[in-house]
């Protein structure tokens, strides 16, 4: 994801990013949390450095797949200090794929062994359609090659029904993306989001032949230049804009 940091930086944002506990060179069991709400609590804890360092500057927060589901989380307690909310890939319904039999067999192993690896990953060709991204992704020492941790899927399940909760609290700006192929993490999740979040400032962009990671597909390019466009919107904005679309990116 350094392009998507650069094209950025590029247009004026400082950027921060983090390891979440147990990923990358963070501390922790790979891949693996006892509870979501330790990423939330972590991301609060960098949220109050950044905003501590910018003390005069809109603060907008960018997650994708599971980073989108811990920005909604973090975003439902702590919207009044961000100026907008930008996510990809959101699993929103994690479960939408998943077979009643395999959730009650995770909820019991849960209890069990919750550092058992239980889920895969979905093998080549399940991030991107193109094929660099899984040679990037096998070559790169930090990814998880191993299937999910129970613990780690119980808990995405179990947060994502508090979000849904939750959805009618959001009202601040959103831009909502995800790809119209993905297979990893179903669509549905994400226009449940657009369809139930109170703001009245909401967008809806599903992207044609793209699967799970929009920012590193093929016509990536075109994906940043949307979300740098609607960074701006709002950065200039003096008041939040009072539209609601929904959109593909076929516009």
């Amino acid at each position: 994801y350094a392009h998507v940091t650069a094209r950025l930086a590029g247009a004026g944002y400082a950027v921060y990013t983090l390891d979440h506990r147990g990923h990358g060179k963070s501390d922790g069991v790979r891949a693996y949390c006892d509870y979501m709400e330790q990423f939330v609590d972590d991301l609060t804890l960098y949220f109050d450095q950044i905003t501590t360092a910018h003390p005069d500057k809109k603060v907008f927060v960018l997650g994708h797949s599971m980073g989108a589901l811990i920005s909604l989380a973090f975003t439902q307690r702590y919207q009044s200090q961000i100026a907008g909310l930008a996510i990809s890939g959101a699993p929103v319904i994690p479960d939408a794929d998943v077979s009643p039999l395999l959730v009650q067999v995770g909820t019991v192993l849960n209890r069990i062994t919750p550092k058992l690896h239980l889920l895969g990953n979905g093998g080549k060709g399940m991030l991107s359609s193109d094929p660099q991204i899984d040679i990037l992704w096998d070559q790169d020492p930090l990814t998880n090659k191993k299937p999910m941790r129970v613990r780690l899927g119980f808990e995405i399940n179990k947060m994502a029904r508090d979000v849904r909760e939750h959805l009618a609290d959001l009202r601040l700006p959103m831009l909502i993306m995800h790809g119209a192929d993905d297979k990893r993490v179903n669509p549905v999740g994400s226009q449940y989001a657009y369809d139930h979040a109170a703001s009245a400032d909401k967008t809806l962009k599903l992207y044609p032949g793209m699967r799970h990671e929009i920012m590193n597909e093929i016509g990536k390019e075109g994906v940043l230049d949307e979300i740098v466009a609607w960074l701006d919107s709002h950065a200039l904005a003096e008041t939040p804009l009072a539209s609601r679309r929904q959109v593909s990116a076929a516009e």
